[in-house]
């Protein structure tokens, strides 16, 4: 279904990614509680000094756990909720949401400018990409001196003191104009808040779209609806729960998972893994396949029969894999081939994604 969101992702680029340029179905009676992850990346530390006013990082801040909601007028998929995924040093990565697409972005705070430095577009799980830089998606959405006639590439600012009325607040705003062959985006950013309102027009202006503001929450999560599956009680067949996984700013995605299969909630008998194993790496790679090692006591603390660790692997893999949205998963335990005495795995030899053992 995603493929046919493909030209309103292309369409919608314009509008919210800032450029100027460029599962099974699943079934649950559980009732299902939040996972979090309790480790995860130092946050970088805050600085003591005030930000100076008419500077970048006033009116584009970085902040950890500040989930975004933009409601929109003129198409249904214009509205969109925005959430820092990972923060470190001068680089953020958000995610951007709307009823069609998800797509990553990564900023950069560099010499007085705010730069979109990296996107991925179709982007339905969570990948830490701070350290990536894609030349065609370098684009600048605000640059120092912030004052009005400052222009780049296609972009200028406007206005200074604009009032911009949201569903939280009125806020004095800064106005960027972008200009694009038959389109016109007019951006507000508020001080201390970063975007407030964007307008999307055409040259004509036959048309208009908005997306405005809608709410700010503070330390708040990142929430993902995973299928996750199970053997049955009595291990007979897999059974499958849409759980919901907390992400806050910087959490870890393995240890988020590894914490999912060790137990999942609200189920008694839902453990995947032993108590204590690990999920060393985990990441999908150029191939298409997604890759996942384990610690030695996935196997050495399993304590399971033939049958029971087949279900109990093909959970690992139908949950990785529909959280990546892929159909192979190549499983290692400490960097070698999955090798017990019932299963023995060759190097680079995938398992697959297999809903059909799911009971109904």
């Amino acid at each position: 279904m995603k493929k046919n969101y493909l030209f309103l992702v292309g369409f919608l680029s314009l509008f919210l990614a800032s450029c100027t340029t460029t599962n099974p179905e699943v079934s649950s009676s559980v009732d299902i509680e939040s996972v979090s992850s309790s480790e995860s990346i130092s946050l970088p530390e805050e600085s003591s000094a005030e930000v100076e006013a008419l500077s970048v990082e006033a009116y584009f801040p970085f902040e950890a756990d500040v989930a975004y909601s933009y409601a929109g007028d003129g198409n249904e998929y214009v509205s969109y909720q925005k959430y820092p995924q990972y923060y470190e040093n001068n680089r953020i990565q958000y995610v951007t949401k709307n009823a069609g697409s998800h797509f990553i972005e990564v900023l950069e705070l560099e010499e007085g400018a705010i730069t979109q430095v990296f996107r991925r577009d179709e982007t339905y799980f969570r990948e830490n990409m701070l350290d990536q830089t894609r030349d065609e998606s370098s684009t600048i959405l605000l640059k120092e001196p912030l004052e009005i006639g400052n222009n780049w590439d296609n972009s200028e600012i406007t206005a200074l003191d604009i009032e911009i009325e949201t569903m939280v607040g009125t806020f004095p705003s800064l106005e960027v104009t972008t200009t694009e062959k038959d389109t016109i985006t007019k951006r507000y950013y508020a001080e201390g808040i970063g975007l407030v309102k964007e307008i999307y027009t055409d040259t004509n202006g036959s048309y208009e779209m908005t997306a405005t503001l809608e709410s700010r929450e503070e330390g708040t999560a990142e929430t993902v609806v995973l299928p996750t599956y199970y053997p049955d009680r009595n291990v007979m067949g897999l059974e499958v729960a849409e759980v919901n996984i907390s992400f806050f700013t910087n959490d870890v995605t393995r240890k988020v998972i590894a914490e999912l299969f060790t137990h999942i909630p609200g189920v008694d008998y839902g453990q995947v893994i032993p108590e204590g194993t690990q999920i060393k790496s985990l990441y999908l790679n150029d191939d298409g396949r997604v890759y996942v090692d384990f610690s030695q006591g996935l196997v050495n603390d399993l304590n399971a029969g033939s049958s029971a660790e087949k279900l109990l692997l093909q959970s690992i893999v139908n949950t990785i894999g529909s959280y990546y949205g892929v159909e192979e998963v190549v499983l290692t335990v400490e960097n070698a081939p999955y090798k017990s005495g019932h299963i023995e795995m060759n190097e680079g030899e995938p398992f697959y994604v297999e809903i059909n053992s799911v009971l109904e």
